[in-house]
């Protein structure tokens, strides 16, 4: 099996197009990195334990879970490699983080990139900003809580199965203007799973060679097949978001009892409040700045 493949992303003919909504629609693509030789066993031993040698590289969650349940915050009992060891037997998520900034990785985003820009006709590197790689090592049929993210991402199934359901993010019944707010100023956990709008969702049924793109902001859940499942995920962070930072100043708006209108409301003023927090940020950044220099100053 090749190291890295030369063509990751659609593989099959009748893809391109679908790639044309990146970042504003969900899709399902097809891929080559399963026939890698990266995401075996004894391959992510290895790199789990490079990257378990740096700060804030792996994540370990061991509990049970359910879409409305959110994250787990008990730590595990176990080690990272007891956990990928067991993971067969248990209800444990192992993720590897920025496994980008290992060669064989940064060789694979850069091709995905490459590609991706191709096929959406987005400059990726001037659109978007610090492309991470997360491998997610899950056990049989564990369920990832529903949960929204401030990227765009690519979800691509390297071993097992998982049925990945997809919300679209500008429904206002599924997802509310004041969820958004919030999530932008800084509450990860504001998205809240509501059953009753469970058919909504688009379900995507994932196997090796088969991706999913998710949009910024469009609600989540996954639940895993009967098999331990590898995938790798890609996240791609706008380098500039007007309507998350119109959301950031709605929801200081209506803190003091205003009722801000959603952005792609009025477009002059989604500028005008984007602009304004920007500024605000890049001045509270720079006094920031200027102190840390002077506090060194004798």
């Amino acid at each position: 099996m090749p190291l890295v493949c030369e063509s990751v992303l659609a593989q099959s003919a009748d893809e391109p197009e679908a790639f044309k909504t990146f970042d504003r629609a969900a899709f399902e693509f097809s891929h080559s990195l399963h026939e890698t030789e990266y995401f075996t066993l004894p391959a992510l031993l290895d790199l789990a334990k490079r990257v378990s040698a740096r700060p804030n590289r792996t994540y370990i969650e061991e509990d049970e879970t359910t879409p409305e349940r959110g994250w787990s915050i008990r730590p595990s009992k176990q080690s990272l490699f007891e956990n990928l060891q067991e993971i067969a037997h248990t209800h444990s998520l192992v993720m590897l983080k920025r496994v980008h900034e290992e060669p064989e990785f940064r060789q694979i985003l850069d091709n995905c990139s490459a590609e991706l820009s191709e096929l959406s006709g987005i400059d990726i590197a001037k659109t978007y900003r610090d492309a991470m790689m997360t491998i997610l090592i899950t056990s049989p049929s564990r369920v990832t809580p529903y949960h929204i993210d401030g990227e765009a991402n690519l979800l691509m199934q390297i071993r097992g199965t998982k049925s990945v359901y997809i919300f679209d993010g500008n429904d206002r019944d599924v997802l509310p203007a004041v969820e958004l707010e919030k999530f932008w100023s800084g509450d990860i956990k504001a998205a809240t799973y509501r059953k009753q709008f469970q058919d909504r969702a688009w379900e995507f049924t994932l196997k090796p060679g088969l991706g999913v793109s998710n949009p910024i902001t469009f609600p989540h859940w996954v639940k895993n097949g009967p098999e331990v499942s590898v995938s790798l995920s890609i996240n791609f962070k706008r380098i500039v978001d007007n309507a998350a930072d119109v959301y950031r100043v709605n929801a200081r708006l209506r803190k003091v009892g205003l009722h801000p209108n959603e952005p792609h409301d009025i477009a002059v003023l989604d500028r005008a409040k984007g602009t304004l927090y920007r500024m605000v940020r890049n001045l509270s950044h720079t006094i920031s700045a200027r102190k840390v220099h002077t506090s060194g100053i004798s």
